[in-house]
């Protein structure tokens, strides 16, 4: 960890208080300190590392809760019946399981983790199955991934926990609204704890198998239940945008996540504004126009972990390791599963 930080002359985005849309942008520094923001003010000086968020909006570091990364990165392009019941994504990762090591579950984890973390995400909640298998098991890894999965967060910096399917199913973590856009299952007729989305109530999203991506996570879901609700002003950007950071990050802790504030998690991304240039009001664009290629940096706690586009110096070397050990299991994974389940 960096034990000072300085990201200088960005547009800083922060909530003044607890008020919904009670949000502020101005040109600012933010000075990271141990891991912890310490000062936000302009033309800020300090003798420490400086990260340059000229032009750039800086942004809370998303929360991806209830994201589902190992199985994105095993069964990407896989395609299932899901309303006939028959889904093939359960028995790859099942075979995924008995095929790799240790190690190679490993490097498939860290890849997924960085697909994540390469748009703008600092912490990542994982989604697993525990025991038997709920309505969430298409996109939940079996349990036993997930001591592969922090070691690969560990190594990346990054913030891990992981919550069964079990309880997210209880309403801790509801399911993605981008799923059933995706699914074509109206929320009122299959999904009923999603009509606290569909309403305009604020609650938490994360990615599934589909994608990594929370910008994309939060441009598709913001539309789906645009389209669902019939009302162009339901979910809004500043709606969802909210249920990624602030009530995602209030969730594991409402004092450290989820806002760029004196004493919260020096976790935040750095978004270049060139390509869709806004005309009017950031977030909405950046929600409806932005992608993970236009995240400039990321900071995890003060550390860095992407650099102007690129992982960061000390990542490089595991990444790209991860990315040879990997592309092998999987080759060998999709081999077998050609041959016995598609």
């Amino acid at each position: 960890m960096n034990n000072e930080l300085l990201v200088k002359n960005g547009i800083v985005f922060s909530y003044i208080y607890e008020g919904y849309y009670a949000v502020r942008l101005r040109i600012a520094d933010v000075f990271i300190k141990d891991g912890l923001v310490a000062e936000i003010k302009p033309d800020i000086r300090r003798d420490c590392e400086i990260l340059d968020a000229s032009g750039c909006l800086v942004l809370p570091g998303l929360v991806n809760m209830g994201a589902s990364t190992f199985a994105a990165r095993i069964t990407s392009g896989l395609l299932w019946d899901w309303r006939k019941g028959k889904s093939r994504v359960a028995p790859m990762l099942e075979m995924a399981m008995e095929m790799m090591t240790e190690d190679e579950m490993k490097a498939v984890a860290m890849l997924g983790l960085w697909d994540t973390v390469s748009g703008g995400v600092a912490t990542v909640k994982e989604l697993f199955r525990g025991g038997c298998a709920g309505p969430l098991s298409y996109r939940a890894a079996p349990e036993k991934l997930i001591p592969a999965m922090s070691c690969a967060a560990d190594e990346l910096g990054i913030n891990f926990s992981s919550v069964s399917e079990e309880n997210s199913v209880e309403g801790s973590i509801p399911e993605s609204a981008v799923s059933c856009a995706h699914l074509g299952i109206p929320f009122e007729t299959k999904y009923d704890r999603i009509e606290h989305i569909r309403s305009g109530v604020k609650k938490t999203i994360g990615t599934g198998c589909f994608g990594s991506c929370m910008i994309s996570e939060m441009r598709a879901a913001a539309c789906a239940v645009k389209q669902y609700a019939g009302d162009a002003g339901a979910y809004r950007a500043g709606d969802v945008f909210y249920s990624a950071t602030v009530l995602n990050g209030g969730t594991l802790d409402a004092e450290k996540y989820g806002r760029i504030a004196s004493g919260f998690l020096g976790d935040m991304s750095v978004v270049c504004m060139d390509r869709f240039a806004p005309l009017s009001y950031p977030l909405a664009q950046f929600v409806y126009g932005a992608s993970a290629g236009d995240v400039r940096h990321v900071v995890c706690g003060g550390n860095l972990l992407k650099r102007d586009y690129k992982p960061a110096k000390q990542l490089k070397a595991p990444l790209a390791q991860a990315g040879k050990t990997a592309e092998a299991a999987i080759s060998r994974l999709w081999e077998e599963a050609r041959r016995v389940i598609l």
